[in-house]
């Protein structure tokens, strides 16, 4: 997901102009200029000292709002709830972050934002709203539906949204564009083998030609949650080998329903494909390939050596698909980019050492290919942990385990039977301490700070 794609910034001329006229909520334009100046680094007037203060304090004195609903609450209120929440999360991934989220997905569950096509029930229509007001409304569910979605995933719980219960539409307005297309509304099918014709229908449709990306991101997002719940019944012994091939004929029609191409991680010049098109691009992919690696792991090798040996083999294509999605990027993206899919990353990384570390002929080709793709995905996760604390505790899981010991396949699948999500708490435990270079927050700040003199507010530091 593009950070672009959720919050007002330099292509929003409605924003700019609430802002102008004095109409802009004022703890949305801080946390803005807080997030935009950690992620991208320190500017001449604002210490990195006194970003970590704003945005601690931030988190703290919202660290409950969530826990008292008001049912008046303005789109730039969520907005920032959205904004800490996807910034708590990465920066300081663990049980409040996580706990944020459901906190924030059930707000929105209350102001009923996954009905918002329907007015009687959704309360945004409460007050009188614009087709770009509801439309602003759907990036927000949206967001959330996200942030649900992978925060539950890496931690291995439960989701809170209930997928049957949306009848929000996707997205249809895209950065550039001042006003709503009007055209059909396109939904999530309620039957996930029909994903493959929503994505056919986004990217046929003109309605969504330039919110294309991000509703796309919403499928493939929507393919890998059910594989990452397949993963957490899996590892608490349920029997899922039924919804696995189930999953698998979805994603198979998915991945076919995709233009020619769109699988390629290289940049499509051709089309004059923006660098940040392509990255939108890319983080579907890393979904596509996610999903296939969970449904392909393998397990039970005493019951069937040839079959396990099938999956492994399947996995590693997925992996090394992975590490070819990291050789493309471009660096420069990463600041506008969802760090989640740093967690893919670690995932592969962490599989393909256990392949690696199955080959005993230290001539082997493989073994070559292998530590490169080892040494791409350390380092795609090196570029995120300059910005972001996520990374950092997976590089810090990573290598904290990091070994050439030799494995036999017996001990990978015992491994494999006592697998967990990557950021099971259990897990998190043993990635600390990491020296972030942030204060963690939590209560360790007053939270009456005033915040108001500590900057001066000009646009051109709105702009991601």
């Amino acid at each position: 997901m593009l950070l672009l794609e959720f919050f007002p910034g330099e292509r929003n001329e409605r924003f700019f102009k609430k802002y102008d006229e004095g109409r802009a909520y004022h703890d949305l334009i801080i946390t803005i200029i807080a997030v935009t100046a950690k992620i991208l680094g320190p500017i001449s007037w604002w210490s990195s000292e006194d970003v970590d203060t704003c945005l601690s304090s931030l988190l703290t004195a919202t660290a409950y709002d969530n826990d008292a609903f008001n049912p008046d609450i303005s789109l730039d209120q969520f907005r920032q709830e959205c904004l800490l929440a996807y910034y708590h999360f990465h920066q300081f991934p663990g049980a409040p972050a996580w706990m944020r989220i459901s906190r924030l997905t059930r707000k929105a569950y209350a102001m009923d934002l996954n009905q918002i096509e329907d007015p009687d029930l959704c309360s945004i229509y409460e007050t009188p709203v614009t087709d770009n007001d509801i439309e602003d409304w759907r990036y927000v569910w949206w967001f959330v539906y996200s942030l649900d979605s992978y925060s539950n995933m890496s931690l291995g719980t439960p989701f809170v949204v209930d997928m049957e219960s949306i009848n929000t539409a996707l997205v249809r307005r895209s950065l550039t564009d001042e006003e709503v297309p009007n055209s059909p509304k396109l939904f999530l099918p309620e039957d996930l083998g029909r994903l493959w014709k929503t994505a056919q229908d986004i990217l046929s449709s003109a309605s969504v030609r330039g919110g294309s990306q991000f509703s796309l991101f919403i499928i493939t997002t929507t393919i890998l949650r059910q594989a990452g719940n397949a993963l957490r019944l899996r590892i608490t012994k349920k029997q899922v080998h039924s919804k696995m091939e189930t999953l698998k004929g979805h994603l198979a029609s998915l991945r076919l329903a995709l233009p020619q191409n769109f699988l390629n991680p290289a940049r499509n010049v051709l089309t004059i494909e923006s660098g940040l098109d392509q990255h939108a691009r890319l983080t579907s992919i890393l979904h596509l390939h996610m999903a296939r690696s969970i449904i392909s792991l393998p397990q039970n090798f005493e019951g069937s050596p040839s079959a396990w040996l099938d999956d492994w083999q399947k996995n590693l294509e997925t992996c090394q698909d992975i590490a070819s999605v990291a050789a493309e990027w471009n660096s420069q993206f990463s600041s506008c980019v969802d760090p989640a899919c740093c967690v893919i990353a670690f995932v592969a990384l962490r599989v393909i050492n256990l392949h690696r570390r199955c080959i005993t002929d230290t001539d082997s080709a493989l073994l070559e290919r292998l530590t490169q793709d080892e040494n791409i995905l350390s380092l795609f996760l090196e570029q995120f942990a300059s910005i972001w604390g996520l990374p950092r505790i997976l590089l810090q899981l990573y290598r904290n385990s990091l070994t050439d010991d030799k494995l036999t396949f017996t001990e990978v699948d015992q491994a494999m039977n006592r697998i967990k999500t990557p950021l099971h708490l259990k897990i998190l435990q043993r990635a600390y301490p990491v020296n972030f270079s942030t204060a963690v927050p939590d209560g360790q700040l007053d939270s009456s700070t005033d915040l108001s003199n500590m900057w001066s507010l000009d646009t051109q530091f709105l702009n991601f």
